[in-house]
């Protein structure tokens, strides 16, 4: 009898000792918890391309009668300039600010990684495999008449107990044909990570 009961307790020990092991999953999780030390972060994303959709959906370019009644396209940057001392996937960045400028309606983009597919694919429908019915058309692509650029850059200071480091991003709109900057802004973000005394 205290055998058994022996190997009873014993087993539901080791059941409980298992069980506490067991990876536990989270499918939902807020803009807050993402951020767990001083890098960037997937809140630090949301918060970059929600306030700089909306500063440029405010501005005065944007909301002048010529831009209205031109409705130009725009192109992203190939790369938006990372001069931190960390991977940030900068691409993420734009195309997230891009998404946001179309689904609102305030802009138009060419999509510039598309560019040398859709060249391809137009040489290839002009060999004469294809029926012209059905082909498209040389001459109607459409030009961008503004580009989306920008630059994050880091400052990092480092103590026996603290980490602090101060973002900035800094996008602007300029204009392919003059090279005229129509709109700049920039969001700072600022984290500051703490270590225990006792580490």
């Amino acid at each position: 009898m205290k055998i058994r009961f022996r190997l009873l307790l014993l087993l539901i020990i080791i059941m409980g000792f298992t069980a506490g092991c067991a990876p536990t999953i989270q499918y939902e999780i807020k803009d807050e918890q993402t951020v767990t030390g001083s890098d960037w972060s997937a809140k630090d994303l949301k918060d970059v391309s929600d306030y700089m959709a909306a500063s440029i959906k405010r501005s005065a370019f944007i909301t002048s009668p010529q831009y209205a009644g031109e409705k130009p396209r725009w192109m992203l940057a190939r790369d938006m300039r990372n001069e931190t001392d960390e991977h940030v996937n900068t691409r993420t960045i734009m195309e997230k600010i891009r998404t946001r400028l179309i689904n609102d309606g305030t802009a138009k983009f060419i999509d510039d990684q598309a560019i040398e597919d859709i060249l391809s694919q137009m040489k290839l429908q002009q060999s004469g495999l294809f029926d012209n019915k059905t082909v498209a058309q040389v001459g109607k692509l459409v030009g961008a008449r503004l580009i989306l650029r920008g630059t994050i850059s880091s400052i990092r200071k480092k103590s026996d107990r603290q980490d602090i480091i101060y973002y900035n991003i800094t996008l602007q709109l300029v204009s392919i044909q003059t090279g005229e900057i129509v709109w700049t802004d920039e969001k700072e973000i600022q984290r500051l990570t703490s270590k225990s005394i006792f580490r």
